[in-house]
């Protein structure tokens, strides 16, 4: 209602788009206003009265001091917002009425003071109460010249006073009501791109759960190696810590089932990182879980906005199922091939035996053309599905154990946790040496390294050493790895090889842990016929050295 709008209502008046902060810093500016007013007239006073104490003898220049100390105060402690619009205009009006008696009766000719509620009305309120403003300077210069002196030239000291006074308040006045408008824009302009970034994060969350639901594991990976973003798939598949997915993927890729693991650089994130174009490449997946996957890798460079990073995306399609389909598919067939193919042929072949002899019937003979003719259909309908199975699905998998070079699989294992080492500041050494080739499955041997050596770190404070070694001894091979970890109570070392085991030096460092891979390390080391040995002390470090034969056994 008008005859109860507030202060924030005439803010509200003058600008259309509200803004309950912006009504709270425009009163503020009112306070500053009058502060700023009171100060000079304050610095004047003491001016003055160092120079001319007399000055303050004069009653209109007393009175005119205390109005102005008087409605500084006023307007510091009453609340302006729950006033009327007058009350908050009554400021400035005061403040001229003050000017006023400071120039009455004195010849510090004090009029300049007036720009100050001028300035004050033209920039925060309306052209009209302006126009009052001024109409109220000339009266009261009109009544001081009237007073005091009634010559040409005072009258002309008054035109002159309100024309200047009026230019000054109509400059400010204009410039004021640009700068709202300017402002206004703004305001508009921030909330339509803060509606413009909250429907693109909208948009954003949407894609984004989209891909979270889709099978596909899709990551686009920066060309300095960073991982930019991955859907759920891909971070599920490749085992990537949800908390730190900056830390090394879990899962680890082989170039066949039961193969050889891939180097750190031979890996698809790598080529991807490198900007490589894969095109349905087979790599296999050995994931923490002990399950394999096969992957078709396809990967396609994007182009780079303008300050982006160039990068790649990712998609690895896991195919294990088709696969096995396939693989069902083809020993179906060669079911199909034993079970169908070869009595076809004997009905074939009789019936063929039969039409040679002489005498038959003409009923006879011409329905054992038919049962030939037909059997044939049936023959060359078989051997079509049959040519349509490829030979490499029905292969048998190939022996998992063969010679292999030991030390090409602690290099490879090592290489793959320098980055994971050097992130945690721990210092991963390897200790140069000949070839060392043996008997063994190198899937296993790799997994029984990666557990030992991916301990070492994760137990390792920052500043630590862990020391890798592997030589050959007689008729075996050892491989050590010495780390300066949280070590193992004696207690819990009879123990480190049960299944979801954890020491009690491993709980209390709060470090994430399943209790199993110690027992995978066991089973490794069995099947390979060797031994493992682990000494430690608490607070000093680890040791553990593993000797397998290096001939079968």
């Amino acid at each position: 209602m008008a005859t109860t709008q507030t202060s924030r209502g005439l803010i509200a008046a003058a600008d259309p788009v509200y803004d309950p902060r912006e009504a709270d810093s425009r009163v503020r500016t009112v306070w500053i206003w009058q502060l700023s007013f009171a100060a000079v007239v304050g610095i004047i006073v003491v001016v003055a009265a160092l120079i001319d104490p007399e000055v303050l003898a004069i009653p209109a220049f007393v009175g005119g001091v205390t109005g102005v100390m008087a409605t500084t105060v006023v307007a510091l402690v009453i609340p302006w917002h729950r006033l009327a619009d007058s009350a908050v205009t009554a400021l400035p009006y005061l403040d001229l009425i003050w000017v006023g008696l400071l120039t009455f009766s004195t010849e510090l000719r004090l009029s300049h003071l007036w720009v100050f509620p001028i300035a004050w009305l033209a920039a925060l309120f309306s052209l009209a109460r302006l126009a009052l403003g001024l109409s109220a300077v000339g009266v009261i210069a009109l009544i001081e010249v009237l007073v005091n002196e009634t010559t040409p030239v005072s009258a002309l000291r008054v035109m002159i006073t309100v024309l200047a006074l009026a230019f000054v308040g109509i400059t400010v006045h204009a410039t004021a009501r640009q700068g709202r408008a300017y402002r206004t824009l703004l305001r508009r302009q921030a909330r339509r791109i803060h509606h413009t970034l909250d429907t693109v994060s909208v948009e954003q969350r949407r894609v984004s759960e989209t891909l979270d639901g889709v099978h596909i594991a899709i990551a686009r990976i920066a060309r300095s190696g960073e991982l930019i973003s991955s859907n759920s798939a891909y971070r599920e598949l490749y085992a990537f810590d949800e908390v730190d997915p900056r830390q090394p993927a879990h899962s680890v890729e082989y170039d066949a089932l039961r193969g050889t693991a891939l180097r750190e650089s031979a890996r698809t994130y790598a080529r991807a990182a490198r900007g490589e174009e894969l095109d349905a490449e087979r790599v296999w997946l050995f994931d923490p879980g002990g399950t394999w996957h096969a992957l078709s890798i396809t990967s396609r460079r994007q182009e780079p906005r303008p300050g982006e990073e160039p990068s790649t995306v990712l998609i690895a399609e896991d195919i294990t199922a088709v696969l096995a389909a396939a693989r069902r598919r083809d020993e179906l067939a060669a079911v199909v091939s034993h079970e169908l193919r070869n009595p076809l042929t004997g009905i074939l072949g009789h019936t063929d035996r039969l039409l040679e002899r002489e005498g038959l019937d003409p009923d006879v003979r011409d329905r054992l053309t038919i049962i030939e003719e037909s059997g044939e259909r049936m023959m060359r309908l078989i051997s079509a599905i049959l040519s349509a199975a490829p030979e490499s699905a029905s292969r048998p998998e190939r022996d998992a154990r063969a010679v292999t070079d030991l030390r090409s699989i602690v290099e490879a294992s090592v290489e793959s946790y320098a980055a994971n080492a050097a992130e945690r500041v721990v210092a991963l050494t390897l200790a140069s040496g000949p070839p060392l080739p043996m008997w063994g499955d190198a899937f296993r041997l790799r997994q029984m390294l990666d557990n030992v050596i991916g301990n070492a770190i994760k137990y390792t404070a920052g500043g630590g050493t862990v020391k890798v070694s592997a030589r050959r001894d007689g008729a075996d091979v050892e491989i050590s790895v010495v780390d300066t970890g949280i070590g193992i109570p004696s207690v819990d070392l009879p123990r480190v090889f049960e299944h979801y085991f954890r020491s009690s030096a491993a709980l209390d460092s709060g470090i994430p842990g399943t209790g199993i891979g110690l027992r995978i390390v066991r089973d490794v080391v069995d099947a390979h016929a060797g031994t493992i040995d682990i000494s430690s002390e608490p607070g000093t470090g680890t040791t553990v050295t593993v000797r397998i034969p290096s001939e079968a056994t």
